[in-house]
């Protein structure tokens, strides 16, 4: 997050011209890949993010939604921690393996 917030105060919003650089400025910054935090009448109301940040946390909350996926994701990350894992050749040749057998 940005450490310079967009700050809308209401003395400016009655001045349009000022308001639209203020806005303008958020913008330009979010499109630079940064969270910018809008203040309005001293509190911090909204932020301005990276559309592509918007799509990773929607992401995010889907996978938290799925009770399913998260306990597979766990399970994984156990069997991981405890060693239990296949390099991607192992996996490589179990599928070759497959094909030539006709599995």
């Amino acid at each position: 997050m940005s450490e310079q917030p967009v700050t809308v105060s209401a003395d400016d919003l009655h001045t349009v011209s000022r308001q639209a650089a203020v806005w303008e400025q958020a913008v330009r910054r979010a499109e630079h890949g940064e969270t910018v935090p809008v203040i309005a009448h001293g509190e911090h109301v909204a932020d301005v993010v990276p559309s592509g940040e918007l799509d990773r946390l929607r992401e995010t909350i889907d996978v938290l939604s799925d009770s399913d996926l998260v306990r597979d994701l766990r399970d994984g990350l156990a069997d991981a921690r405890a060693g239990r894992v296949v390099t991607a050749e192992q996996v490589a040749a179990d599928l070759a393996a497959r094909r030539t057998t006709g599995e």
